[in-house]
């Protein structure tokens, strides 16, 4: 049986993750970057800030910003999956093996998000914050959770066909373990990204390596995706 979703709580929760991405912001520019009316949006921020959801910052008009209360849900997310917990110190000895930032993402509906992160000790590093959503199109991270999916269910992606590989080389990322961007996603930057699977075998997040060109070169691609190959299959292995 199809139960009918409620359309004012989507429409909630689409302005909290609007918010989130965007704050500090304003009625005015929330409700042009979301294409919304201003009265309705007026009250669903109200609501939520009755609720303790998102607080404005001092100043005429107000400009809102996510209280803390998401880091209450988000923590509890956490705590509820042994992978984050895992992959924490799996992170952290890839990080220390390569002198690059390292991370771990879990793929949630059709974006990968951040639980991870173990930042390189470089003056020029990748830098990212946990919960931030990374786009799967031609990125090193999408690469390697399109490689273990059947071409029906990458259709499903909300991604531009153009940015997917052929066949033959998601058959070759599945064979070494490891997948490859270079400067695809931001110009200046290599990652490497090796697939962590469930036990049917399916994607469920990825473990990368990332850096600037000038340290990421071809001649340490097979050594740093050996490495997040060996950590992706361990939390595999691990998965409770």
């Amino acid at each position: 049986m199809t139960v009918k979703t409620l359309g004012t709580l989507a429409r909630g929760l689409r302005v909290l993750e609007s918010v989130a991405a965007l704050q500090p912001v304003g009625l005015t520019d929330l409700a042009r970057r979301m294409g919304e009316d201003k009265s309705a949006l007026q009250r669903t921020l109200a609501t939520l800030h009755a609720e303790g959801w998102i607080r404005p910052l001092p100043g005429s008009p107000p400009r809102w910003e996510v209280s803390h209360k998401a880091l209450v849900v988000a923590s509890a997310a956490l705590v509820a999956s042994p992978l984050p917990v895992r992959a924490r110190a799996l992170v952290g000895t890839l990080r220390d093996a390569t002198a690059e930032t390292a991370y771990f993402t879990m793929l949630e509906g059709s974006t990968a998000v951040v639980v991870d992160v173990a930042e390189g000790s470089q003056v020029v590093r990748t830098a990212l914050q946990v919960g931030r959503s990374l786009p799967l199109e031609g990125s090193a991270v999408g690469h390697a959770l399109f490689a273990h999916l059947a071409p029906a269910e990458r259709e499903q992606f909300p991604v531009d066909p153009a940015t997917c590989l052929d066949e033959d080389a998601y058959t070759e990322i599945r064979g070494r373990g490891w997948s490859l961007s270079e400067g695809s996603v931001k110009q200046g930057t290599t990652s490497i990204a090796a697939a962590a699977l469930d036990e049917s075998g399916r994607p469920i997040g990825a473990v990368v390596v990332s850096g600037p060109d000038t340290r990421l070169t071809p001649a340490r691609y097979a050594e740093i995706g050996a490495l997040a190959r060996d950590a992706a299959a361990e939390l595999s292995s691990r998965r409770a």
